[in-house]
């Protein structure tokens, strides 16, 4: 440089802090209006989210009352199922019963047609069955007999039955009478009717004895009654 052209600098510090004071309100306002930039950006981005979230929410809402709606239909639609299927239920039950009482029905017109107008035309007393079931405890039978009057029953017929076991006992031959069997009372098995009766009792068995058969027999007392009658079965298995 020049002696002629020396130039002379004044440090003025007052333009220093000045300028960076300018220089930091002029920061001060970019930021604030970034910053409020930023805020409307992210209000609106904001309400966006609270908007979408509403929607979400009135669309769950929808949904469930939608499943709600259809868990009591398909509530109703059980319900309506378990009632056809009880009473599909009772139907068939009903009908089994009217089927059971009609047979049952039926096999009672056979007896009283058996005891008015017999097939084989006969008059008389008759064993008309005799059922003998086991019971507890082992050696124990129920039995149920019943004697009819067919035809002819405009009297009555009366006398007393006799049963007879026949078996084996210690390699012999053995009978023995209802008496000697009978559990309970020793009762007679005496009849009297016009056209049927029925006697149940149970008897026992005595150990070490086979039973083989048994005897039935009907004997009637007094003038004008039906002659006797008498019935062997084999003893059930």
């Amino acid at each position: 440089m020049e002696p002629g052209s020396r130039r002379i600098l004044v440090y003025r510090p007052a333009y220093v802090w000045l300028a960076l004071a300018l220089l930091v309100v002029l920061l001060a306002g970019a930021g604030y209006l970034l910053f409020r930039q930023g805020m409307a950006y992210a209000g609106g981005e904001l309400e966006d989210l609270y908007r979408e979230r509403r929607q979400l929410q009135q669309q769950l809402a929808d949904v469930q009352a939608h499943n709600a709606a259809l868990q009591q239909q398909l509530a109703i639609l059980e319900r309506s199922s378990e009632i056809d299927r009880r009473a599909s239920l009772e139907v068939r039950n009903d009908f089994a019963r009217l089927q059971d009482k009609m047979q049952a029905l039926r096999k009672e017109l056979s007896f009283y047609r058996g005891i008015v107008s017999p097939a084989d035309g006969k008059a008389g007393l008759r064993i008309q069955r005799l059922d003998l079931k086991p019971g507890t405890p082992s050696g124990r039978y129920s039995y149920n007999l019943m004697l009819t009057q067919v035809k002819g029953n405009d009297k009555y017929a009366q006398g007393r039955v006799e049963i007879e076991v026949e078996g084996v006992q210690d390699g012999a031959d053995k009978v023995l009478a209802l008496d000697t069997l009978a559990v309970g009372e020793k009762r007679a098995l005496t009849f009297k009717f016009r056209y049927f009766q029925d006697f149940d009792g149970e008897i026992e068995i005595p150990a070490g004895f086979v039973p083989r058969q048994l005897t039935v027999r009907a004997r009637t007392r007094g003038r004008g009654q039906p002659p006797d009658v008498e019935k062997t079965l084999p003893w059930p298995d």
